[in-house]
């Protein structure tokens, strides 16, 4: 896929912007999780490759500490670019899967400094990792642009699209599960203490989540359909990186209802959707249950007492 340098460079900068717009308004969030630090570490890569390919554009041709730079590294570092992007999203959605099943598992309620080095090392490496194995890929074959007409070749992966497909399965058969009437086969994998508020809580967490990102599934789910083509380099990016941070805290909620073990939101790794129901509702439904015991054995404790009069 062609593209002009000027327009790629426009839409680098509006990308960057964007990233810290996000990182920005969600700073509360962003150090808890790995997900945040990722985002914020995509942030100050674009940045730095913005900044840096703009540089070059307007210099031409100019030397660093004897490497020397020329118009033509702007498309080979935007492939480059688009190749290491491409091999990130798969590790990065595994990852933060792990990371919120944990977070919402562990009897912490506040990252720790040990947790956030630990986050820091994991994405450091993790690029790292990325970057040698594009270099290391026998199929990775860079093109040269056309800078009389300042063109560049760039690649529209769909590593985003296959993931997107993954999530929405996912999603599909919790709702199914949540709305399905296999009242028996529930009980024998639930207890009847628990089933109901398990399911309340699997329906209000996938509402929560669909409700908030409505049009951005709708966005992603149509785009393919009208062939819109969108670079690789452009996929990943920190709203997507939210998006699929919310999703997975959607099913570790579920999880955790499933359990019945009670969390504060301070364990939240998200700020986009409403989770607190998921915190008080499983609270509830236990103090309900527990009121309604008291009330029988009051009542069975009453009606023996007059029965012996």
């Amino acid at each position: 896929m062609e593209t002009s340098i000027p327009s790629l460079l426009l839409v680098l900068w509006l990308k960057s912007l964007l990233n810290w717009l996000v990182v920005v308004v969600q700073r509360h969030y962003m150090t808890r999780s790995f997900s945040g630090f990722f985002c914020i570490s995509l942030a100050l890569i674009d940045s730095l490759l913005s900044f840096f390919l703009v540089a070059i554009f307007y210099l031409e041709d100019f030397s660093i500490s004897g490497w020397r730079f020329t118009r033509y590294h702007i498309c080979l570092l935007a492939q480059i670019a688009c190749f290491i992007y491409a091999v990130l999203h798969w590790p990065v959605f595994l990852l933060v899967g792990l990371d919120n099943f944990w977070t919402l598992s562990s009897s912490s309620t506040q990252t720790s400094w040990k947790q956030k080095l630990t986050y820091i090392a994991g994405v450091c490496l993790l690029w790292i990792l990325a970057a040698l194995y594009v270099f290391w890929e026998p199929d990775f074959v860079l093109f040269l642009g056309d800078f009389e007409k300042h063109q560049c070749q760039l690649f529209s992966r769909s590593p985003s699209s296959q993931v997107l497909v993954a999530l929405l399965l996912t999603v599909t058969c919790v709702i199914l599960y949540s709305y399905a009437p296999f009242e028996k086969w529930r009980v024998r994998v639930f207890l009847h203490s628990t089933q109901q508020s398990c399911l309340v809580c699997l329906r209000r967490a996938m509402h929560s989540f669909l409700s908030t990102w409505a049009s951005f599934l709708v966005l992603m789910i149509i785009s393919p359909l009208l062939q819109i083509e969108m670079h690789t380099h452009l996929q990943l990016n920190v709203i997507w990186l939210c998006f699929v941070n919310s999703f997975f805290v959607a099913l570790a909620l579920c999880g955790r209802s499933i359990s019945s073990n009670s969390k504060k939101s301070d364990t939240i790794t998200d700020g986009f959707c409403s989770w607190y129901f998921c915190f008080t509702y499983g609270a509830d439904e236990r103090n309900y249950g527990q009121q309604s015991n008291d009330r029988t054995q009051v009542k069975t404790k009453n009606e023996c007492w007059t029965s012996t009069f």
